[in-house]
């Protein structure tokens, strides 16, 4: 026993010593010049490695990090093919000079399909050979969008190009349709659409765990997004009544005039590409005099004259929109309420054992949804996804830092920085880091979106 007790920790410290000494891949910085094959330098060019983007200036130089080792280096030129140059890189910072010899643009060979499906896996779909369309698979055409587009990931392009550059890709890929199951939508397909040039949103059916989708692509088919300006059904529904009565009960609410027309028109793109295209919006201003804007399920915005005033451009207000609108497309309030469910049916049985049933307020449990927002969690999930809404719909990202950095200010101006300017919102230093974070992905998919526009 002793024996065997040695045994263990002598390969328990092996495995400590062998974790200790693994080196993670170091980063390296490399300079250069990209030159045509006749010895010109190539300006505007840009210059991928991984997912870290550059472009060269007029000179053709450029410089930019990446891991030491094997590499391959894109080089993309607007309006010309992608070259794909090896590249073994040094632990230590180097020169290099790479020759690219851009060519006219290529399309995928075969034939154009209905739908390319970015799925998991279609095993666990009713797809079959015998459906009712053509179709290929993402794992398909991962090397076409490689070598025609310079699309590394092909399932997270499609969740950050542009309208532009998907019917663009579309074409370059040979299909009608691009198909994909947003992480956060696990029973909705998103479908974009190269003749509409639009995303439509399908709810479909996983029962048994099967996802019920070919007829759902069939009939989508045969009516190209016929399905816009979809209500919310269920619980969605049935929240959206309640919820919204409560707020016209404790707001005086504004639905028209000039400032509801500024935030239609500067939603309309945020919400075209958005997860939940299909679903109607309603904004609103509340006369109040806190700084703050509210989602509420079914497509209800609600933004403070207050929060409304402070913007000074469109895209701060873009911003503003896309976090909200991003609750919504992502069901939060749903979740939400859920949760309050679960604290209701706790509270009844308690009241219920204790005989004091009428102490219980269920419209306060309605309330919970509003005056508690939602969790930290949701909150940073709208953040993000609404930093992709606004790049993707034509805004500049930045826009969120911005607005961002207004709220921090207000923070301190209301409070010394104590708590955050709003009590259902988390702290925004904490959002801007996030923010912060996400901008390089961003950043990287704007450049994609206007290389591949240029096809």
């Amino acid at each position: 026993m002793h024996i065997r007790k040695r045994w263990v920790a002598l390969l328990v410290l092996l495995t400590l010593l062998v974790t200790g000494c693994t080196q993670t891949p170091k980063v390296t910085k490399v300079a250069g010049t990209i030159l045509d094959d006749k010895g010109n330098p190539i300006p505007n060019a840009g210059l991928l490695i991984d997912s870290n983007v550059t472009k060269t200036n007029a000179a053709g130089q450029f410089s930019i990090t990446a891991l030491a080792g094997e590499n391959q280096v894109f080089v993309l030129v607007n309006g010309y093919n992608p070259q794909i140059i090896p590249l073994n890189l040094s632990q230590d910072a180097q020169t290099v000079t790479l020759t690219a010899k851009p060519g006219k643009p290529t399309r995928r060979t075969g034939d154009t399909v209905d739908y390319i499906l970015l799925l998991d896996s279609i095993r666990n779909t009713d797809i079959t050979t015998t459906s009712p369309f053509t179709y290929l698979t993402g794992d398909d055409v991962r090397e076409a969008a490689r070598i025609h587009a310079g699309i590394l990931n092909l399932a997270e392009a499609v969740e950050y190009l542009s309208p532009t550059a998907m019917q663009t890709l579309c074409e370059i890929l040979k299909t009608r349709h691009l198909v994909w199951i947003n992480k956060d939508l696990k029973d909705h397909l998103q479908v974009f659409s190269a003749q509409s040039c639009k995303i439509s949103n399908l709810p479909f059916n996983g029962g048994r765990g099967v996802k019920q989708i070919s007829g759902l692509l069939r009939d989508f088919l045969q009516g190209d997004g016929l399905s816009v300006g979809r209500q919310p059904e269920g619980t969605e529904a049935k929240l959206a009544r309640e919820v919204t009565a409560y707020m016209e009960r404790i707001y005086e609410i504004t639905y028209s005039g000039p400032d509801i027309q500024r935030i239609k028109r500067v939603a309309s793109p945020v919400i075209a590409v958005s997860d939940r295209p299909n679903l109607r919006f309603t904004f609103g201003i509340l006369e109040a005099a806190e700084y703050n804007a509210y989602a509420l399920p079914g497509g209800y915005i609600f933004i403070t004259r207050p929060l409304l005033e402070m913007m000074d451009s469109d895209a701060e207000l873009a911003a503003v929109l896309a976090h909200e609108s991003a609750h919504i497309t992502h069901i939060h309030a749903v979740k939400g309420y859920e949760r309050q469910v679960a604290l209701a049916v706790a509270g009844v049985f308690l009241a219920v054992a204790t005989g004091d049933v009428d102490t219980y307020d269920f419209v306060q449990a309605i309330g919970n949804i509003i005056t508690e927002g939602y969790s930290k969690d949701q909150e940073y999930d709208a953040d993000a996804t609404g930093l992709r809404y606004i790049a993707r719909a034509g805004y500049d990202p930045e826009a969120m830092l911005s607005l961002l950095t207004k709220l921090k200010e207000l923070e301190y101006r209301l409070s010394g920085g104590r708590r955050g300017y709003s009590r259902t919102h988390p702290a925004t230093e904490s959002r801007i880091r996030q923010v912060r974070a996400k901008l390089p992905t961003v950043e990287y998919y704007e450049f994609l979106n206007q290389y591949i526009a240029s096809l």
